[in-house]
């Protein structure tokens, strides 16, 4: 059965609302006595502008996300896989507030149900430190548009390679209109993100114009935990990455290209030595997605597989000490006996 846990503040949550409670009583015992006892007219400031100077005291007490964090120490950080229908989105949010997002779905998907799990939670107009495309297929740039220009979006990755779609137009207008940082990252290039060390795995500067092998393939790390996240990309970039040695070793995959066939090699499995799996793939979907013998790779090697297939929204919490729990929607693991 899906495993659901039910969210509770943490002691450090609860101090914080304390102290923000506290300040805000002592805030108002301090404005009313300025008031009553001249101190505007001492200070030069009119009631009004009292007033407003108030107002933003306020905002920057109460608003979690103006609190500052120390970067450096462990982050509780949840990823999650979200159902997408034949898409791919994963949300990935730090304790401090840092978001990134790779890939928006499927732009099919007529209920936008990508912006409805973006609302709830990261909140209607909230902030997406990173977005990354991995590739310009519709089914991961899916409402890419809509999501620049519904949330304070600071810096979008793209591969740099056309697309002929409309939607892709409407990412690039969007992108174009908005003060996002753009940019096209490169093997072997490496960013930090709030408490994310992000290494690009994938692309290199020979591009084929192949819009799936030139996936942004990218291992982030947090808490020494690390998801190696390759779109589309198939077999034989897997096989170029491992023999050009480059560290891919992580604690879980998000299967490439939905789990298909044609990605998640053998050599691919054994350089990353995942502790479990993770695919997004649709009900019913017309390209045999996820591909048995992917899935039985994995299975040979006793690693679990999530598939938001049967799982729905799949979460990772990633906890300060190191450790990670798992949470599905619904659904079994597809590696029980009885899947």
């Amino acid at each position: 059965m899906a495993n659901r846990k039910k969210k509770k503040m943490t002691k450090k949550q609860k101090e914080q609302r304390t102290k923000w409670i506290f300040t805000g009583i002592v805030l108002l015992i301090v404005f009313f006595m300025g008031l009553f006892l001249g101190e505007n007219k001492q200070t030069g400031l009119t009631l009004n502008e009292r007033i407003e100077s108030f107002k933003e005291e306020l905002v920057a007490i109460f608003n979690p996300e103006k609190e500052e964090v120390d970067q450096t120490k462990n982050q509780e950080t949840t990823i999650r896989f979200l159902d997408a229908g034949q898409g791919s989105a994963t949300l990935i949010q730090a304790e401090d507030g840092t978001t990134i997002l790779i890939d928006s779905g499927r732009y099919e998907d007529k209920d936008k149900k990508i912006i409805q799990q973006l609302d709830q939670y990261v909140g209607t107009g909230g902030t997406i430190d990173l977005l990354i495309f991995t590739h310009n297929d519709s089914d991961h740039i899916g409402y890419g548009d809509l999501i620049i220009n519904y949330y304070d979006v600071k810096e979008v990755w793209m591969n740099g390679n056309d697309a002929t779609s409309k939607i892709y137009e409407r990412v690039l207008d969007a992108v174009d209109e908005s003060n996002a940082i753009y940019s096209e990252p490169k093997a072997g290039e490496n960013k930090q993100v709030g408490p994310f060390q992000i290494e690009v795995i994938s692309p290199n500067e020979q591009s084929d114009d192949d819009q799936n092998d030139d996936s942004i393939i990218t291992k982030i790390t947090v808490n020494q935990v690390s998801g190696l996240f390759s779109g589309d990309a198939s077999q034989s970039i897997e096989k170029a990455i491992v023999e050009a040695r480059m560290d891919v070793t992580a604690d879980f995959i998000l299967m490439g290209h939905h789990g298909s066939d044609t990605s998640t090699s053998q050599e691919w499995i054994q350089a990353s030595q995942p502790e479990f799996a993770i695919f997004s793939a649709g009900k019913n979907n017309s390209y045999g997605h996820p591909g048995e013998e992917a899935i039985n790779r994995l299975r040979e090697q006793s690693i679990p597989v999530y598939g938001t297939i049967e799982n729905g929204t799949i979460t990772v919490t990633i906890h300060e000490d190191g450790t990670y729990s798992i949470q599905t929607e619904k659904g079994e693991n597809l590696d029980e006996d009885d899947a």
